[in-house]
């Protein structure tokens, strides 16, 4: 008698799981690809916190991002602008996921405890970003 054994299913957060290794994976390539990890539709806000108070807010849809983020990527891979995630917590919300992580900024030296992303299954199953949240400074603490 042979005795097969099958792994077992991938839990849904196991998959939510999977594809933030594989959105850090592209970011720390500086690999342009990571925009396929986006829907159309996305929404993807920065605050902006100065050392005076002042704040600035910026959203743009995925197709904005999806078309910036080429352009910018060979900027940020020369001057190594890269993030470190940590303390990741995702949790299920109905068919979505929201990844929360602390960010840190390599370049800036400086901690987002902001930092999210949501996540859902396209039609076909595969996941995709619809919304980033993240919360940056424009002066270095290195």
């Amino acid at each position: 008698m042979t005795v097969i054994f099958l792994p077992r299913p991938a839990t849904a957060n196991e998959d939510a799981e999977h594809f933030f290794q594989k959105f850090i994976t592209l970011a720390e390539n500086f690999d342009p690809a990571i925009v396929n990890l986006y829907s159309e539709k996305a929404k993807i806000r920065s605050v902006r916190a100065n050392p005076h108070g002042q704040v600035e807010e910026m959203e743009l849809s995925g197709a904005e991002w999806k078309a910036l983020v080429p352009r910018v990527m060979p900027m940020a891979k020369s001057q190594n602008d890269k993030s470190t995630f940590s303390n990741v917590k995702i949790s299920k919300q109905g068919n979505k996921f929201k990844i929360k992580a602390d960010r840190y900024s390599e370049r800036k030296c400086y901690t987002d405890h902001g930092y999210y992303l949501i996540i859902e299954p396209k039609a076909s199953g595969e996941l995709q970003i619809i919304e980033e949240y993240l919360e940056t400074q424009p002066q270095s603490n290195c």
